[in-house]
């Protein structure tokens, strides 16, 4: 984990929406699409709740949360199968996709990207949803060092 040792990853929350235009079954292959192998099976407690949006359309919520290791094995999965471009804009974007005590982190990753098998991040609105829960950082810097050392671990 952290060369420091103390920061953990608590839980992973995530989410992604179906508008009425869309496969809810394809959807819930990106989703799946963004877990590791070893954890793939969780797919099977992915939540959907139908809704009706503005205008009455449906909409399907999907969500999973993830356990302390579930969730670092996906969080490990997603720095790892990003591109190195994808990791550097992520880094050097901490702040903004972090709470002020650091303790959530919140990524989007692209929908299409991810039904195609590939983790692209996305700041647009047709994404899944990621929010990491940490324990352990005191600042920014520990969040970066952190996942500077998950990067290290990658192929």
């Amino acid at each position: 984990m952290s060369s420091r040792g103390k920061v953990r990853i608590l839980r992973v929350a995530i989410k992604a929406f179906a508008h009425a235009t869309e496969d809810v079954n394809k959807v819930k292959d990106a989703v799946k699409n963004i877990l590791p192998n070893d954890i793939k099976n969780l797919i099977n407690n992915l939540n959907i709740t139908k809704v009706k949006g503005h205008y009455g359309n449906e909409i399907s919520i999907l969500d999973l949360t993830l356990s302390k290791r579930d969730s670092y094995s996906l969080f490990k999965n997603v720095l790892c199968n990003l591109e190195e471009t994808e990791r550097n804009i992520l880094l050097a974007s901490l702040s903004s996709r972090s709470d002020r005590k650091h303790s959530h982190l919140y990524l989007r990753l692209s929908k299409q990207d991810a039904y195609l098998g590939r983790l692209k991040l996305l700041d647009g609105s047709d994404v899944i949803k990621l929010i990491i829960t940490f324990s352990g950082i005191k600042d920014i810097d520990d969040l970066k060092l952190f996942l500077e050392d998950i990067v290290r671990q990658c192929k």
